[in-house]
């Protein structure tokens, strides 16, 4: 069987965790070998970038893409690589494009957080086979998140929602040669028929 190394990304709210655990749960149903993952890691890195999306402490935007970076490398090599090299499925819950459309407020920014990813992106680090991105309008993804808790992250505004979806985008046109990012229109769409088309592209046999 081929490791196929499966990311999810989308702006908060978008349903993107309940995607990834749905496959992960498929994936095991169908006793096919999986590890399900997140980014920002739950590493010492990770904890670090994790503390400071939550406003515990403040780093400067630059600062924290690069810790970010530091994070990816670091969990690729600890958790991903191991999976992958014995032929699980890995499936990601965020992966570089985050980084990028999070912390690339203006294009040059957008290109050093790239260069700064594709740094610690090089041989033999695997890119994903597949990025699947969940499309779900900012408004949408604010209610989605107010409604659930009371206590929001510092990009949880819909002004930084709506920059970030922007981004997203921006960052798929300028790294298309590159990566395969399927994006999912899942406006009116239930869990379960999001669900239904991301399983369709991934060709696995049942």
């Amino acid at each position: 069987m081929t490791p196929r190394f499966i990311v999810l990304e989308g702006l908060d709210g978008s349903g993107k965790s309940t995607q990834s655990r749905k496959l992960a749960k498929k994936l095991s149903d169908l006793k096919i070998p999986n590890f399900h993952t997140c980014q920002p890691s739950q590493g010492s890195v990770g904890k670090q970038a994790r503390a400071v999306t939550r406003g515990k402490f403040f780093l400067e935007d630059e600062t924290l893409a690069l810790l970010f970076a530091a994070d990816r490398y670091q969990h690729y090599h600890e958790e991903i690589a191991p999976r992958l090299d014995r032929g699980d499925y890995v499936i990601c819950d965020r992966y570089y494009y985050s980084n990028i459309a999070y912390q690339g407020k203006n294009p040059a920014a957008m290109e050093r957080v790239i260069a700064y990813n594709q740094a610690v992106m090089t041989a033999p680090i695997r890119r994903p086979d597949i990025i699947f991105f969940l499309d779900i309008p900012p408004s949408e993804c604010m209610c989605r998140i107010t409604s659930r808790r009371s206590k929001v992250s510092i990009y949880e505004t819909l002004t930084r929602l709506e920059q970030m979806r922007e981004r997203y985008f921006a960052a798929f046109e300028r790294l298309k040669a590159i990566d395969n990012v399927v994006i999912i229109d899942a406006v009116g769409k239930s869990s379960n028929q999001v669900f239904a088309k991301i399983w369709s592209c991934l060709k696995i046999d049942e």
